[in-house]
């Protein structure tokens, strides 16, 4: 039978408790000691590819997308094969700092198997030798059936929140549900896992526009507040390079101006922004009509594009490029 550890401590002297070890960022914001983290996205949305850029800015420290980081040793469990992720390291070269254990199980492990190699990472603990483990993904490793089943669930997490409280810092990656969700509950399964876990990572697409390919918004929902709620990055494909974007609307309306500007050239009047749509060429992928406004808008506001009309039901903006005697304004450099 367990202990029952009962040892209340003042409120006023939290802060000298160890308690404050658990505040140790690995990746500022994301990652702590002594916290679990579990990061949901789509299938083959890039989890595993900026975990792989994570992991190579982990080596010595600096800042990733923007955020402080603390030279790791980390250990992945994977459900994919040492040829994937030599693939992945071909592209983004990551060290002997992080190891790899790929496929340690034949199917889904029982509760024993799990425990057991978790008790493998506190030894690596105990020696110094870990400071974030890495799950890829949760359903992978699960011991049981479903995730929608707590019990299921808390016997996977349980010996993770043990790790964690060693000092270690833990990163479950997991797909969502699916059915639509509000941002920060789409994790498939039991919300005994958004409940149990300390930060809630999303990784969304950008949109569906070609210039929005390798782009992706991280938000976040956490127990800290340095979570950031929502950060834009754009991988360099087939690079090391990760970009944070700190003015999103600013760069995809720069994207794609040209575009905008050219269709506006080929018409003799102005035009809403629902007639310009409404003749958006059928090879290329057209914005959504809130977007195209957007675009619209802020072209108007840079000089770029005359705006008439009133705005309203009856009398709705029209736009148009300014007549060769008419001297507007250039687009601005974005920096």
């Amino acid at each position: 039978m367990n202990a029952i550890v009962f040892n209340p401590l003042p409120m006023d002297q939290l802060a000298a408790s160890e308690a404050t070890l658990a505040a140790e960022w690995l990746w500022d914001g994301y990652l702590a000691r002594g916290n679990i983290t579990v990061l949901t996205s789509m299938w083959k949305s890039g989890k595993t590819t900026l975990i792989a850029g994570l992991l190579r800015a982990l080596a010595n420290g600096g800042t990733f997308l923007g955020r402080a980081c603390s030279a790791t040793r980390a250990l992945i469990v994977s459900e994919e094969s040492p040829t994937h992720w030599l693939e992945r390291t071909q592209c983004i070269p990551i060290g002997r700092h992080s190891r790899l254990i790929s496929r340690p199980f034949t199917g889904r492990p029982t509760p024993e198997q799990w425990d057991e190699l978790i008790r493998r990472a506190e030894q690596l603990r105990e020696f110094d030798n870990l400071d974030l483990f890495v799950v890829d993904p949760l359903a992978s490793f699960l011991p049981g059936r479903s995730e929608s089943d707590p019990c299921t669930l808390l016997e996977m997490l349980e010996p993770l929140r043990r790790l964690a409280e060693r000092g270690v810092a833990v990163l479950v990656l997991h797909h969502p549900r699916k059915k639509a969700s509000e941002e920060g509950h789409t994790a498939r399964g039991s919300g005994a896992l958004l409940g149990f876990v300390d930060v809630i990572l999303e990784l969304h697409r950008c949109g569906n526009l070609p210039s929005d390919s390798n782009r992706r918004r991280l938000v976040g929902l956490s127990r800290r507040l340095q979570t950031p709620a929502s950060l834009v990055y754009e991988w360099v494909l087939n690079t090391p390079e990760f970009k944070l974007v700190t003015d999103p609307l600013a760069v995809r309306f720069r994207e794609n101006w040209e575009s905008v500007r050219a269709m506006l050239e080929s018409r003799k009047q102005a035009v809403t922004h629902k007639e310009l749509l409404a003749d958006w060429p059928v090879d290329r992928v057209p914005p959504s009509a809130t977007v195209l406004y957007e675009w619209l808008a802020r072209a108007a506001g840079e000089g770029l594009v005359e705006r008439l009309g009133s705005g309203t039901r009856d009398e709705p903006f029209r736009f148009r490029l300014p007549s060769k005697g008419d001297r507007l304004g250039e687009l601005r450099p974005l920096w």
